[in-house]
């Protein structure tokens, strides 16, 4: 224990010091510990009710008691949802908003009707803006509606965390006046008309942005095809950004954005093509292209589009129109170049999005996982056309080629198959993973057929290999999919 060394004539003044500083601690640990989960649940609310959403929901790691806690720190609804069907609907919802204004950690707006003015939007926003909301989300469900309607940001919403915009226009937005939004963090834009001008001066008004979504986006009211190379104007905190069937080039290249760490991307790569940071550390990218790219020329262009050191990436989803990026090509028309796919050392989960399943897509397959070298890979989901989706007719077995012997599967794990249908594609491509994948806990085989009825044209050996699992329960059969063993992109094929 630490003493005051004090000199006034003698040992015993410095004994009698440290006798009452050791009295006092003994009186203060008699005294029972005042602890704030102790606190009535009413004091503990209105502790919350000071702190922004994100940060009161935290407060549920302190202990049992405050977990859910956060979801009453009000007495009254911390949520307004509002959906006009009617001109009457407008006028009594603008009535009926809760007097005096409150705090609210969500403001939804859904209209229907096709008579809202501008004015009487900005209203609603004015008034959540004036309640310092959280979440801002505003949808028109007519086409007609959002041709009319424009968004203006609200000119003061310092505990803004997230807005949501759903079919309506920005191209006119109005922001002058408008202050920086420090505490939002993610912007979704679906289906939403804006100008260039108008998202870089969001973009402007947003320096702490993590998470932009953008899908179905164009300039629907100025007559052209938006170019998302203003995107390379992105704030530097960003770290997670999906572009979804949008209109235009969704270019990053430029772009400085040293915390980028996640990028999913569905579209047209030859109409509408992205491309990436070359220095862009990435820990997880989605791929679905709507065309493919086996063709040299779109080949190397997606390969240019990737970050030039994939090393890092620890999940990976990608379609089979772009799995011939990982085939070497001629990049100087003499001596073939790896593609940027070739080294995922550090890759724990792939997901592949079949779009087709023939013996060409199955030698896709076999070429990725020979090129990319996923030694680390425990996880693999694999997503079948369903049989309705695509031609029934097979190719046989011989245009797959022999199986690649340098295939490691060494930590494969968990294997699921959705949609197997038992052809011969399908059986090949299981018995190929249940050789490489030594140790392998569990293969799960989603099937409208649980058991192997349709089999024509697979090898015996093949059979046998499966039949065998089937029997050591290393391979799961199911109707429906399995909840508990969902991939890191649950969202299989992005929704527009």
């Amino acid at each position: 224990m630490a003493t005051d060394f004090v000199a006034v004539g003698g040992g015993g003044a410095k004994r009698r010091r440290v006798d009452a500083r050791a009295a006092k601690g003994e009186e203060a640990a008699a005294l029972p510990a005042i602890r704030i989960s102790a606190l009535p649940d009413e004091l503990r609310q209105r502790i919350l009710a000071h702190l922004p959403l994100k940060e009161a929901i935290r407060t549920g790691a302190l202990a049992l008691g405050w977990r859910d806690l956060w979801k009453s720190r009000w007495i009254h609804c911390s949520s307004v949802e509002i959906h006009l069907r009617s001109r009457d609907d407008v006028r009594r919802e603008l009535g009926a908003l809760p007097r005096p204004r409150r705090r609210l950690d969500r403001f939804s707006l859904i209209v229907d009707i096709c008579k809202l003015s501008s004015s009487e939007l900005r209203c609603f926003l004015d008034y959540a803006a004036e309640c310092r909301v959280e979440v801002l989300h505003v949808e028109t469900r007519k086409s007609s509606v959002a041709e009319n309607l424009n968004f203006h940001l609200p000119l003061s919403s310092p505990f803004l965390a997230s807005l949501s915009l759903r079919r309506i226009n920005v191209a006119k937005m109005y922001y002058k006046g408008a202050q920086p939004f420090h505490a939002l963090e993610v912007i979704r834009l679906h289906f939403v008309s804006i100008t260039a001008t108008a998202f870089m001066k969001m973009m402007a008004l947003c320096p702490n942005l993590r998470a932009l979504d953008l899908r179905g986006c164009d300039c629907g009211l100025t007559g052209c095809s938006i170019t998302w190379s203003k995107l390379s104007f992105l704030p530097t905190n960003v770290r997670s950004v999906t572009v979804a069937e949008c209109d235009g080039t969704a270019s990053l290249e430029w772009a400085y954005l040293p915390k980028l760490h996640s990028f999913l991307y569905r579209g047209s790569f030859l109409d509408a093509p992205f491309s990436l940071p070359g220095d862009a550390t990435l820990a997880n990218l989605y791929i679905c292209l709507g065309n493919s790219i086996s063709e040299c020329y779109g080949i190397m262009r997606f390969n240019r589009a990737l970050p030039d050191d994939l090393s890092g990436l620890t999940v990976l989803t990608i379609c089979s129109n772009a799995l011939p990026a990982a085939s070497p090509f001629p990049d100087d028309g003499v001596i073939p170049q790896l593609p940027k796919l070739s080294n995922l050392y550090s890759l724990r989960e792939l997901q592949l999005l079949m779009l087709d399943m023939l013996a060409a897509n199955l030698a896709d397959i076999y070429v990725f996982l020979k090129t990319c070298r996923c030694a680390n890979l425990e996880r693999l989901f694999v997503h079948l056309p369903k049989s309705e989706s695509y031609d029934p007719m097979e190719a046989t077995l011989d245009e797959v080629g022999e199986e690649p012997t340098e295939v490691a599967l060494d930590n494969l794990k968990i294997v699921k198959v959705m949609n197997f249908n038992w052809r011969h594609i399908e059986v090949q491509l299981v018995s190929f993973l249940l050789r490489k994948a030594t140790s392998l806990h569990k293969l799960l085989l989603v099937s409208p057929n649980v058991s192997p009825l349709n089999a024509a044209g697979v090898q015996e050996a093949d059979l046998l290999l499966l039949k065998e699992a089937l029997d050591n329960g290393k391979i799961m059969l199911s109707e429906s999919d399995d909840a508990a063993t969902q991939p890191y992109h649950s969202e299989v094929f992005i929704e527009v």
